[in-house]
């Protein structure tokens, strides 16, 4: 069956149509509800050697922590599948993703002149559940650890002297951000394109099933004479 006949059977049968439309509308709202985002943001801080608080910083030290923040990152980028956020100053969710992580060191400058000022990376986690933000956000703090370990091993620091990281709280706080905009979009663009190939499928099973009905009427007086 070809597209133009096809058309022209949906264009007959259309109360087909509509009530498969109907159907596929109602189910994807139910769906739609039933879908929803949650995101939690922590900030994991640089510590100098021997420092014992996230909040006490050497002035002097901070251009070394920053840019050992900066390699860290990288690190942590290039052997994960972390997002590359275009600013620091947007969400994860706001950037349309549903499901992942984003590590940044934060920007106080502007997109002409980059300045980082603090030794933070900050991390956003986006998922389908409280448990699976989580579990990513403790994944993605220990793969930070874990690059900042390696990178001050392998370059011949002793264990005494290492930086260390510490994250900004014991216990993430995780929202509930409903379904996002990106979320919200594709969803309606998936179940548009299910709807009309059902409608299209049922529409030319019942025009095949009443051109039978017609066809055997027609043959019936026949066959009695």
């Amino acid at each position: 069956m070809t597209a133009g006949i096809l058309f022209r059977v949906m264009v007959a049968r259309w109360y087909v149509v509509v009530a498969c439309m109907i159907l596929v509308a109602g189910f994807g709202a139910s769906v739609a509800q039933n879908t929803r985002t949650y995101w939690a943001e922590m900030q994991v801080f640089f510590v100098q050697p021997g420092g014992g608080s996230v909040g006490v910083l050497d002035d002097g030290a901070a251009p070394s922590l920053i840019n050992f923040a900066g390699l860290v990152k990288r690190r942590v980028a290039s052997e994960g599948s972390a997002y590359e956020l275009p600013s620091s100053n947007v969400t994860l969710y706001g950037s349309g993703i549903v499901r992942g992580y984003s590590i940044t060191l934060p920007n106080a400058g502007n997109q002409w002149a980059a300045s980082f000022t603090k030794p933070v990376l900050s991390v956003q986690v986006t998922g389908d559940s409280p448990q699976e933000v989580a579990r990513t956000l403790q994944d993605a703090i220990a793969a930070i650890n874990r690059a900042a370990v390696d990178l001050q091993s392998k370059s011949g620091a002793a264990p005494g002297t290492f930086i260390t990281v510490e994250p900004s709280a014991n216990v993430p706080r995780i929202e509930d951000v409903g379904s996002t905009l990106g979320s919200r979009a594709k969803g309606i663009t998936v179940f548009l394109v299910c709807g009309l190939i059902f409608a299209a499928y049922t529409a030319s099973i019942v025009d095949r099933f009443l051109n039978s009905r017609t066809g055997s009427t027609r043959l019936g007086p026949r066959a009695a004479r």
